[in-house]
């Protein structure tokens, strides 16, 4: 068969030519039975070098022929530039119901959203990946109706184009709903390397001519070109490589939520109108889903807040109560008295009978002896209720709470060893400075300490620990010992109680009230047989911008 009567258009390569079958009777039998061998689209015989040169033959004959091939001619220029219009066509269609396909995909996710985070890279993921939206990457900037200004928030996009390759070759594995559904079962997120840097920008209220803020005050879509001359003075540094930018505003309700901005600064494609219509189809499809999102996480910081008021009203309610009772003047005295009566009868009853048996054989040392203690006792009572009462002069300085800590455990040592106390320092590895009164507090950890070895009687396990929660500093001391009752955890701040045959019940009160003084909080949890746990609670030390 002649090589002329093989098409040589890539489509249609090894079938029979339409034009030339019907020039070569031994082929025409083919074009008669309706042979799938024959290419029959004959709008591409524009474009043919063997059409042409069949057309040319035309030439010189007669006038009809020649007008015949002309309009035949003329006829297929015109067939093959529709044709060309109708794929052209056919690709936007296509385009569109990949946008569409996508958009239901991506909001469809975003209304399952439980978090802030999740629905923006929702939205960024649907902007960046397959065919339908055609972006390298994408970044939100929320809006901050309070101060005027734009905050970045969320990006999602390689830097570089090493970094694209990885990330592009594993991500076209994986089906878009899938990639989206990942994102709604992530936990929590790595931020990319621009990302990093995208988070960081803050476009205050004064930078009147920037192109996002300008993007938020006319609601209007923008595609710049940040290599101009117009936008030279204006810092994109955190955006790396970029030229071609699309600025689409977030609008709900009519109000603005933010922008996204997508480029192409990894493939160089050119960001077109069509391109900028897109994003906006998708921000204005995400917007409303995204302003439930950030109502929802207004929502979940202000129950936080109020969680943490709560868990300080509860903190204070019984401490609050406690002064109130304590501030009772008669009460206290009363109090007072009754701690004072004891000794001093039992001083009294001894110092008569030593005066009558003063420099006789029944002269009794042992009871000079008690006489010596009590007298003791009734001084420390006195200066622990001094303590107690007289207002705070703290000595405050910066301090480690765990040297704090070794200091008190050190000078109690011999104590502990005595007792066979074993120690356990669970203390942080890491400084954690606060401001305080080192000594007073050096003796809350001794009454602490020094009650619970009393409450473990001989042996048992003595854990101290030291951690910083968010803005406080927690010391942890917990004993092995028998352990507090429902009733006496009721009373342990209370002046004068004590469950100890010797104990002044002052230890506690004083304790608290220094840690009150310092603005920190204390707590108790203990049951029978089980030990108990004493839980401080201080400011932690606000370190400034520069350190």
């Amino acid at each position: 068969m002649d090589n002329n009567a093989i098409c040589r258009h890539p489509k249609y390569m090894g079938k029979l030519c339409w034009i030339s079958a019907l020039i070569h009777p031994e082929n025409s039998q083919a074009i008669i039975d309706g042979s799938d061998n024959i290419q029959d689209d004959i709008a591409i015989c524009d474009q043919c070098e063997i059409f042409s040169k069949i057309a040319e033959r035309g030439f010189g004959r007669r006038a009809a022929d020649q007008a015949i091939m002309a309009t035949v001619i003329k006829l297929l220029e015109q067939l093959s530039l529709k044709k060309q219009r109708l794929q052209e066509t056919a690709d936007q269609l296509k385009q569109s119901l990949n946008q569409l396909s996508l958009l239901k995909y991506i909001t469809d996710t975003l209304a399952r959203s439980d978090s802030l985070e999740k629905s923006l890279r929702i939205i960024l993921t649907g902007a960046t990946s397959g065919d339908a939206f055609k972006f390298n990457r994408a970044a939100v900037f929320l809006y901050n109706g309070k101060t005027g200004s734009l905050e970045g928030k969320c990006a999602i996009g390689p830097e570089n184009f090493e970094e694209a390759g990885r990330i592009w070759e594993e991500i076209s594995r994986i089906p878009i709903d899938r990639l989206l559904e990942e994102i709604l079962i992530e936990d929590e997120f790595i931020p990319c390397a621009v990302e990093t840097l995208v988070n960081k920008v803050i476009i205050t209220a004064s930078e009147t001519e920037h192109p996002f803020l300008q993007t938020i005050h006319d609601l209007k879509e923008k595609l710049i070109d940040i290599s101009v001359g117009q936008f030279t003075d204006i810092d994109f540094s955190w955006w790396p490589s970029a030229n071609r930018i699309a600025i689409v505003p977030l609008i709900s309700e009519g109000k603005p939520l933010g922008i996204v901005i997508a480029d192409n600064a990894i493939t160089n494609l050119d960001v077109t109108p069509e391109m900028l219509e897109a994003l906006k189809s998708l921000a204005n499809a995400c917007a409303p889903g995204l302003q439930n999102a950030i109502l929802h996480n207004q929502l979940y910081i202000k129950i936080k807040q109020l969680e943490h008021m709560n868990e300080l009203i509860k903190e204070n309610e019984a401490y609050l109560v406690r002064h109130e009772r304590l501030a009772d003047i008669g009460t206290l005295a009363t109090k007072i008295a009754h701690e004072f009566r004891i000794p001093l009868v039992t001083i009294g009853g001894y110092a008569r009978r030593l005066f009558k048996t003063f420099g006789t054989d029944k002269f009794d040392m042992k009871m000079v002896k008690v006489i010596i203690e009590e007298v003791d006792r009734l001084s420390n009572i006195t200066s622990e209720i001094l303590e107690y009462s007289r207002s705070s002069k703290l000595n405050i300085k910066s301090c480690n709470i765990n040297n704090v800590v070794n200091d008190s455990l050190e000078q109690l040592k011999n104590k502990l060893s005595s007792f066979g106390v074993e120690t356990d320092r669970k203390l942080s590895k890491k400084s954690l400075k606060i401001k305080a009164d080192p000594e007073r507090l050096k003796q809350v950890v001794l009454n602490i300490v020094d009650n619970a070895v009393d409450a473990m009687g001989n042996g048992g396990k003595l854990t101290v620990k030291t951690i910083q929660q968010k803005e406080y500093v927690v010391l942890e001391i917990s004993d092995t010992g028998h352990g507090i009752d429902n009733s006496g955890l009721a009373n342990l701040f209370n002046l004068f109680y004590t469950t100890k045959n010797r104990g002044t019940g002052l230890g506690l009160p004083v304790s608290k009230k220094i840690i009150d003084d310092h603005g920190g909080y204390i707590n108790v949890a203990s049951s029978r047989g089980k030990g108990s746990v004493f839980s401080i609670k201080l400011p932690a030390e606000q370190t400034s911008l520069d350190d």
